[in-house]
């Protein structure tokens, strides 16, 4: 392969010219245009490609961001790596994905050794789950944080998310609007910010009518169990309204094993519009959340941070996508 040297002598210049003209820094250096001409044409001739290690150690860049998630198993984080990796990649950066599964301790490892790889700055998803012991821990970090998700804590860190009340009350008002009015919230763990926000945004839609809010750890293990008891007592609810997509699964499974009809005795809407709400039957009505977009928005302001440019936080509003579980096969209640 041709080196750095190869062109300066073909171009008959330097090799800080050549630098200057195909891999410039914060700093630009002015080159004579016909100068910098010689010097691609003679890149061209040599089918030379500057190194982006030699790139970012002139921009004093690793052209390295971290992706820190707390679980890869769940649909939703592999949407938000794809957006990071696309965008990433249209400004070419690399990924290092590191998967937590939830553990202090990775996330600490995570952490130092994306801090020894010199990554121009960690994107962390899953930030509304963060203890406070884990919020301590990424106070050391000594490269720019961006968080997707609102922790429960104030923090300074830039952060990306979604208007979760937002979400949940137009979820909540869709199953009004179709005439339910025994509408049960199989909720998620209220330490975890976003399971707040959706149960508060279900609660304030209800207004004076009776909430009737069912709480689970999140899993679909437990939402079932819980949401089944509850299908035990009286009055039955008539809608559900599940926190995630995953619970929404278990609200179909409580409905098929008590040979209830989705939507004529119980419509259920989710929250997060995973791929596979489409080949469920009935197909799931969900709030959609733009997770791709949360990926590409984290990078462009983990950039805008390692740049050294003051950021804002970003909230992205979800949609309400209709399917059967609310609505009959030809679009319409059933």
């Amino acid at each position: 392969m041709a080196t750095i040297a190869d062109v300066a002598r073909a171009a008959g210049v330097s090799i800080a010219t050549v630098s200057r003209v195909l891999s410039p820094g914060p700093v630009p250096h002015p080159v004579r245009a016909d100068t910098a001409d010689r010097v691609r044409a003679a890149a061209r001739e040599l089918n030379f490609i500057p190194s982006p290690l030699a790139r970012g150690l002139a921009a004093r860049r690793s052209g390295l961001i971290g992706l820190i998630v707390p679980d890869l198993a769940d649909p939703h984080y592999p949407q938000v790596a794809i957006g990071v990796e696309d965008r990433a990649r249209s400004a070419e950066l690399a990924v290092l994905i590191c998967n937590t599964l939830g553990e202090i301790d990775r996330l600490t490892e995570y952490l130092q050794l994306l801090q020894a790889r010199r990554v121009d700055a960690v994107v962390l998803s899953g930030a509304t789950s963060l203890s406070g012991a884990e919020l301590m821990t990424l106070q050391h970090c000594q490269v720019p944080v961006v968080l997707i998700g609102r922790p429960a804590i104030h923090v300074e860190w830039p952060q990306v998310s979604i208007d979760n009340r937002h979400g949940a009350r137009l979820a909540t008002r869709h199953l009004l609007q179709i005439g339910r009015d025994r509408i049960a919230h199989l909720a998620g763990p209220p330490s975890q910010t976003t399971m707040a926000d959706r149960a508060r945004g279900y609660t304030e839609e209800m207004a004076s009518r009776t909430t009737d809010v069912v709480e689970s750890n999140g899993t679909p293990e437990d939402g079932y169990a819980l949401l089944r008891e509850r299908f035990e007592r009286n009055p039955l609810p008539d809608a559900v309204f599940a926190a995630t997509d995953r619970l929404a699964v278990a609200a179909l499974a409580v409905a098929a094993d008590r040979h209830l009809h989705v939507p004529d005795d119980v419509a259920i809407v989710g929250f997060d519009d995973i791929q596979l709400a489409t080949q469920l039957r009935p197909s799931l009505s969900s709030v959609s959340q733009p997770a791709y977009e949360l990926g590409t928005v984290a990078v462009d302001v983990a950039q805008r941070l390692a740049a050294g440019e003051a950021v804002q936080p970003k909230v992205l509003l979800p949609r309400l996508v209709e399917r059967q579980s609310t609505l009959g096969p030809g679009g319409r209640y059933t």
